[in-house]
């Protein structure tokens, strides 16, 4: 049980039991995530807000078309919008949203994050 949370939250007990010690990391999640996709839950456990915005218009996204959330140890803290541009070989960073204060070492954190996302993809990172 939650304290402070309105119904019932479960887990696997054995699924606790080898977890261990927790190491939080510093990730950019698919919209898609687990984590973030009941958006009741998210707003309920981390207070972070969401919404996939694709299909909205343009003019009414507030994040982006596809902004990744960002996880930064046990914190949601943000969202990065980017555009894979595959014919130029990049990743544009179209804007970053951050909730509340980025200290330099998250900034460094979430940074690495997005040059490794790149990486990943075999392009490299431009911001726009």
């Amino acid at each position: 049980m939650i304290e402070g949370l309105k119904g019932e939250w479960r887990v696997d007990p054995t699924a606790l039991a080898q977890v261990g010690e927790f190491e939080g990391r510093t990730v950019l999640l698919s919209p898609l995530d687990r984590l973030v996709f009941d958006r009741t839950r998210m707003v309920e456990l981390f207070e972070f807000d969401y919404q996939l915005e694709m299909y909205k218009p343009a003019a009414q996204r507030r994040w982006g078309y596809w902004a990744l959330p960002v996880l930064d140890g046990d914190e949601l803290v943000g969202r990065i919008d980017c555009t894979t541009e595959l014919d130029r070989g990049r990743l544009r960073v179209d804007a970053i949203h951050e909730d509340g204060h980025w200290s330099t070492d998250r900034r460094r954190r979430i940074g690495a994050e997005v040059k490794s996302l790149a990486a990943w993809m075999g392009v490299r990172t431009y911001r726009n």
